[in-house]
């Protein structure tokens, strides 16, 4: 019974370290952009998601989805995510995305 109860409080110190392994080796800014295409039964929509996986927040987030749609974002706080959805006529091929 001992035993168990030793090794389960290392195991718990464990994840507890990786866990703080995990926080302090984010970087303060970080964008993850996730460019999705769906085929439904009305065609094909895109979707894109941007994910903030810093620390910090992010702020001035600019998404160009195509000619003449261009889409902001004020601000995205640490681990937050935010989808843009571009306007039905524009025809997609690149998104570029920038952030202060």
């Amino acid at each position: 019974m001992h035993r168990a109860y030793v090794a389960g409080i290392a195991a718990i110190i464990t994840l507890a370290g990786y866990f703080a392994y995990q926080q302090i080796a984010r970087p303060l800014c970080a964008l993850e952009v996730d460019a999705i295409r769906d085929t439904t039964d009305v065609g094909i929509q895109y979707r894109i998601r941007t994910t903030n996986t810093g620390t910090q927040q992010l702020t001035g987030i600019v998404v160009e989805l195509g000619a003449n749609d261009i889409q902001e974002k004020s601000a995205l706080d640490p681990g937050q995510s935010y989808y843009f959805y571009p306007n039905p006529e524009t025809k997609v091929s690149t998104v570029r995305v920038r952030t202060n």
